[in-house]
Formats: C-alpha cells, structure tokens, sequence
C-alpha cells in the first residue's frame, strides 16, 4: 500500500512538514510520481523515531562543515564560494568542536546535514549504468564512492550541480521509478559541487541507508577524518 505525505504524517503522527521532510532527507525512502510524494507502507513501517540530534544547516553551511574534515590522503583546500566569513567562521569551529566531542557523532552529522542537496530518485536502463558513472557532471558518493568500499555495480549514486540536474535527466533518459520498484540512480542536486567530494559528504550519504554496511562504512569514514 502507498502512503501519500499526510497519510505518511497521520500513521507517524507528526505534521505534514515533519513528515515531508522525513522522506526528503532519505529517512524514509519515498518515490515522486507525478510531482506527488509517496511512500510504500513497508518503508514506513522500517522508520524509528528517535531525539533530533540537531536543527539541519542551511547548504552553504553543511558544505562548509564539510569541507573542514579531511583524512591522512593529500588535504584539499575549501573552494573559494565556501570561504566563511568571520561569523560565519565563528559558528564553523563551534560546531567542530561540538561534532568531535559528540558521542554520537553520526546521528549529529546526519541532523545537521540534511539540506546539503536535494535528493532524486531515478530509474535508469541497467545497460546505461556503467557509462553514467562517466559523465563528468556527476561527482560519485554514497555507495558509488570508491572509499565506501561497496561499489554497487547495479547503480548510481552522485551529486550534480542544481543548474545541470534537468540536462543529465534528459540526456540519460532517467525516470521516475515505478511504484514499488526501487530506484538504480539516486542524484543529489546542489548548487555548488567541488571536484573532489570531502569524506564526510559520502559518509553522510551512506549514513542515510538503512543497511548495516553502508553505516558501518560510514562510522568508518567519520572516524578516519579530522578538522583541518
């Protein structure tokens, strides 16, 4: 049975906007059809509530947050549109500091990074797969990501620039998936993508899956990485 967002808000017992954005950040996995949001009752029923962790950064502060982590591999520097400014600086270390010193540090990521992009699901045919992960406009995370150490052959996880996303979509002949059929593309759109992905932009993709691999995987990138 598909649930619609306010038949998804009724059965959770939230409001609509919680339960709207429960489905945009991935924590419940939803499918778009025809500009209309719907969920299938047994993802719904795999959803567990639990303490808000944190109130979501806007996308310019989540891709700064970001952007301040990197591992023992050559360190890239913060593109030139994320430099903060004094204030924003300020926040910066307040909210390292508080991520390195969290126990929970991977429910605090997730929280807080929620409106990084905006998330797509697609269909695409199995045999254009392999060439999507080619095109120069995706920029590979989540379980696509070399690092995840998952590489799913079967699909496709990336991020796009917000002002290219239509043009992929028609390019790639991507469509909405079939009710109850699974999505093979899964593209977050920003307006802003670095070239080189910091670690923790694929760990908090994989932290929004709900298998046990893909958040173990991603408790391994957390702790691999520390603020420059």
């Amino acid at each position: 049975m598909a649930l619609s967002i306010p038949e998804l808000a009724n059965r959770l017992h939230v409001n609509e906007s919680r339960a709207r954005h429960l489905v945009h950040s991935g924590r419940i996995r939803g499918q778009r059809i025809g500009g209309r949001w719907i969920v299938e009752e047994a993802d719904a029923a795999q959803y567990r509530p639990g303490k808000p962790a944190g109130r979501p950064l806007s996308e310019r502060s989540a891709w700064q947050l970001m952007s301040s982590f990197w591992d023992d591999s050559p360190r890239q520097s913060r593109p030139g549109y994320l430099e903060p400014s004094p204030v924003e600086r300020h926040r910066l270390k307040a909210r390292i500091s508080r991520l390195e010193d969290s126990p929970g540090s991977l429910e605090l990521l997730a929280a807080w990074l929620a409106n990084r992009a905006e998330r797509f699901e697609f269909s695409s045919s199995p045999a254009d797969i392999a060439e999507l992960r080619q095109d120069k406009r995706l920029h590979l995370s989540g379980v696509s990501h070399p690092r995840s150490g998952l590489l799913a052959n079967s699909e496709v996880e990336a991020y796009v620039r917000r002002d290219e996303l239509k043009d992929v979509v028609r390019d790639w002949f991507l469509v909405e998936p079939q009710p109850g059929k699974r999505p093979n593309v899964v593209l977050r759109a920003a307006e802003q993508v670095p070239n080189d992905l910091p670690p923790l932009v694929v760990a908090a993709d994989l932290a929004e899956r709900p298998g046990v691999r893909e958040q173990q995987a991603a408790r391994e990138i957390v702790r691999s990485v520390r603020a420059d």
